[in-house]
């Protein structure tokens, strides 16, 4: 069992100063917390970690520090943002993030997620958990069918696209039906709505991979320590009470 340090040390970072002086402001009124109070960045957001059991960082950042590798003494990291898509929720705990909270989070919530996490478990909100559970089974995008949604959003042509792509005007459409299917869509315009708040298609342009896992369910349950499918959802409708995913997933 992991033995917790006598008092946790943590760090912010966040591109926001503002967002960034408000989490640390949260924080440092905890006396059983050390805030390491200014981490400074170079050409990334590589730096001196060691003594830090905890980050709470941006999306942006938490994909940057995330993809350095696996080393066991990066700390574990809690991601704050406005907003997760299932999709975005799902390719950042498979990254190695520990935490996912929104940027609405208060101190109370906060302080709490970063003891769970600090202590060697995870902690998503209500809300993350809520969305990440409404897809669970969800047929997976392709990468092949990303690239063509990144192009859909831009407006181009199905033959624009067969160019880009180098596929026929056939095999365009044959993707587009698959992508209309597998987001519950009937046009390009929706297909795009839905793909973006799912993240998966990323307006800040991060390019996050969303075909790696071969099955949700297989990933909620072999990783997160989720129970099967159907005990989980009804139909294709939400989970009524996010905490069921909760007291499967920590």
């Amino acid at each position: 069992m992991l033995q917790l340090p006598k008092r946790l040390k943590a760090a912010v970072l966040h591109e926001s100063e503002v967002i960034r002086a408000g989490l640390t402001a949260m924080l440092s009124a905890r006396q059983d917390l050390e805030l390491v109070p200014q981490v400074q960045r170079t050409e990334s957001w590589q730096f001196d970690h060691s003594g830090i059991h905890v980050l709470v960082v941006s999306h942006g950042i938490a994909l940057e520090l995330l993809d350095s590798g696996s080393d066991s003494d990066v700390p574990r990291v809690i991601v704050v943002a406005p907003s997760f898509g299932d999709q975005a929720a799902r390719t950042l705990i498979k990254s190695g993030a520990r935490g996912l909270l929104m940027l609405s989070v208060n101190a109370e919530e906060l302080h709490h997620a970063v003891h769970r996490v600090g202590s060697g478990r995870r902690h998503i909100t209500p809300s993350v958990a809520a969305v990440m559970a409404e897809h669970v089974g969800s047929p997976g995008i392709t990468t092949r069918e990303v690239a063509l949604l990144e192009l859909l959003s831009r407006g181009m042509s199905n033959k624009e696209i067969a160019r880009s792509l180098g596929i026929s005007d056939g095999t365009v459409k044959t993707h587009t039906r698959s992508i209309f299917s597998k987001l519950g869509t009937n046009n390009r315009t929706q297909a795009v709505a839905v793909a973006t708040r799912r993240g998966i298609l990323v307006s800040s342009g991060t390019d996050i991979e969303t075909n790696a896992w071969p099955g949700d369910e297989r990933v909620m349950t072999e990783v997160c320590g989720w129970p099967a499918a159907p005990a989980l959802t009804r139909g294709r409708q939400p989970l009524a009470d996010a905490s069921v995913f909760n007291r499967h997933i920590l």
